[in-house]
């Protein structure tokens, strides 16, 4: 028989004031843990626990006591619990419809002291198969869920061997086209509210950097550029047609 472990790591140690009931909950039955200082170091010596039975009274009373606070553990037990029978005294939490990262996520989107939560994890076999071995490092944060796997790496150096940096390498390259950038939004605040004195009582310097951040995350969130991407595209095609027309032209 041939076992597959997956032992994990996550770092930093996530203070306890900043988990509500629930999150503690199920990070202490997805991980091991162990305290430091004021807060709770998760681990995994074998693999994460993604499937774990709760009794539905620990997960309402935990509910209970994380109320006002939203998160993705709420939103996900909830809908977990709208399978449970009248009579049903425990419920089977499977993971897999969604993510502790996601759990790690929504602690870092509130928490004043961290900025990011950061899992490795090895992949390891209990024999020399060549697919047991490996590993996949995340990089949670308030604003996105990146990973990539040693596979992954190894596919980027392969590729930069065949066509070399994909930066520079023709037909891999990536144009930027527009940028928001936090700085030019402070100096618009300073001449909307300065040629706009009906639209807010506060200053321009009361608007603070914070506020601008969560300003410029909130419009990117929402505003949907698909429309001049495909414009953007279409009209470069048009002119690699033409340079190339150029090239292969006759010489007069």
């Amino acid at each position: 028989m041939t076992d597959y472990h997956s032992p994990t790591v996550a770092q930093p140690t996530i203070p306890n004031a900043d988990m509500t009931a629930l999150e503690r909950l199920l990070l202490t039955h997805i991980f091991e843990s162990e305290p430091d200082g004021d807060g709770l170091y998760f681990f995994a010596e074998t693999s994460p626990n993604t499937q774990f039975e709760l009794s539905i009274e620990t997960i309402r009373a935990a509910l209970a006591d994380s109320e006002g606070v939203p998160s993705e553990a709420a939103a996900f037990v909830r809908g977990q619990l709208k399978d449970a029978g009248e009579n049903d005294e425990y419920v089977d939490l499977d993971l897999s419809q969604t993510s502790f990262e996601c759990i790690f996520q929504g602690i870092v989107k509130r928490s004043a002291t961290l900025d990011h939560v950061s899992i490795v994890t090895s992949f390891t076999c209990s024999k020399m198969r060549p697919d047991g071995f490996g590993g996949m490092a995340v990089l949670v944060t308030a604003d996105a869920i990146k990973g990539k796997s040693t596979e992954d790496i190894l596919g980027d150096f392969l590729d930069e061997a065949e066509h070399g940096p994909l930066a520079t390498a023709p037909g891999f390259g990536v144009h930027v086209l527009l940028r928001l950038h936090e700085a030019k939004v402070r100096v618009q605040i300073s001449q909307i509210i300065e040629a706009d004195e009906t639209l807010t009582p506060i200053a321009a310097d009361a608007v603070t950097d914070a506020d601008i951040r969560a300003g410029c995350i909130s419009v990117v969130e929402r505003t949907v550029l698909a429309e001049e991407q495909d414009s953007a595209v279409f009209k470069a095609a048009l002119a690699a047609i033409r340079e190339a027309e150029q090239r292969l032209a006759p010489a007069r």
